[in-house]
């Protein structure tokens, strides 16, 4: 028997109630797992985590786990390991996908959840600039696309993974940029591009938000999705504040949450943290992975991604455990 058989043994072991129960407490990480998620498919739209694959995790979780609400995060964070982990879900950007995929299935098992919401897009329509620039790279007409930044020829644009790997490519460089260069070049590239075809709305109306808020609690994700990081002060509270006040507006609950877009610890800054203070802000979500526990930075909590196939694989997730180990 070789080591990945072995290792698939013992998450399947793990992942049953008897193996969950027994071995747990020696394997367990004490602390919160807080899950990440942004956006379920059906098969029929969008990518996205099939809704089958995610009402089985719930299942699981529910029979298995203490799901919370994100208020409990930081006492639950310092207690002791337990025989029912707390695991808190959140989902990220705002996607429809939340009210008319995963909503239910939580509502079904009686789980809460937590949604950061790009403001924005709820006003306006439309979709964040990343998934505009990565649906114009695979819907262009263009054989062959020139870089404004870098030297050399231009680049072919032929069959979809190389599309895709290219949408991928212009959108790390762009996120490394200082935000007014990022959208200049945004621009330019979607004029050269053209623009995707739009498609049925993609991102929660507020109607859909009220609707979901017996088991939700939206938090901030910013007003139009830029890289934090990437802005002077004025534009980040510009974004913060916008964000908070519309949430207030049309929900009548003030948040306190709040997710950083891109979420790595490149994309917000000792001032982002201090702006968010400013402004109600007690508890921030990164995208680092990890667990919260009794160290945990409130500012820049580490969450895991639920994107687990199997449900061998999301107990081993459920539990803060490594998916490399």
């Amino acid at each position: 028997m070789n080591l990945r058989t072995i290792k698939s043994v013992v998450k399947g072991t793990f992942a049953s109630s008897w193996g969950w129960r027994l071995l747990g407490p020696a394997l367990r990480a004490p602390g919160v797992i807080v899950l990440m998620y942004h956006h379920i498919g059906d098969g029929r739209g969008r990518a996205g985590l099939p809704v089958s694959t995610f009402a089985t995790q719930m299942r699981w979780l529910r029979d298995n786990c203490d799901p919370i609400e994100p208020e409990a995060v930081r006492d639950r964070a310092r207690g002791a390991r337990t025989l029912r982990p707390a695991v808190l879900v959140t989902f990220d950007d705002g996607y429809r996908s939340y009210h008319d995929l995963a909503y239910p299935v939580l509502k079904r098992e009686r789980i809460p959840a937590a949604v950061f919401l790009a403001t924005s897009f709820l006003d306006e329509g439309g979709t964040i600039w990343t998934e505009r620039l990565q649906a114009a790279v695979l819907s262009t007409t263009r054989t062959e696309i020139k870089l404004p930044w870098a030297d050399g020829p231009a680049i072919p644009i032929s069959d979809p993974s190389g599309r895709a790997a290219l949408g991928e490519r212009m959108r790390a460089h762009l996120k490394s940029l200082p935000d007014p260069e990022r959208r200049a070049l945004f621009a330019a590239l979607l004029a050269e591009l053209g623009e995707a075809p739009a498609g049925e709305r993609e991102m929660l109306t507020w109607d859909e938000v009220r609707r979901t808020m017996d088991l939700t609690r939206y938090g901030g994700h910013s007003h139009t999705h830029p890289i934090l990081s990437r802005l002077d002060r004025a534009q980040a509270e510009y974004e913060i504040r916008t964000c908070r006040d519309r949430i207030a507006q049309e929900t009548g609950q003030t948040p306190t949450t709040f997710a950083y877009p891109n979420g790595r610890p490149a994309d917000y800054t000792p001032e982002t943290q201090a702006v968010l203070r400013e402004h109600g802000f007690t508890t921030a979500f990164a995208t680092t992975e990890g667990i919260a526990g009794s160290g945990t930075d409130w500012m820049a909590i580490k969450r895991l991604p639920g994107d687990a196939e199997s449900v061998a694989d999301f107990a081993w997730l459920a539990a803060g455990l490594s998916r490399a180990s």
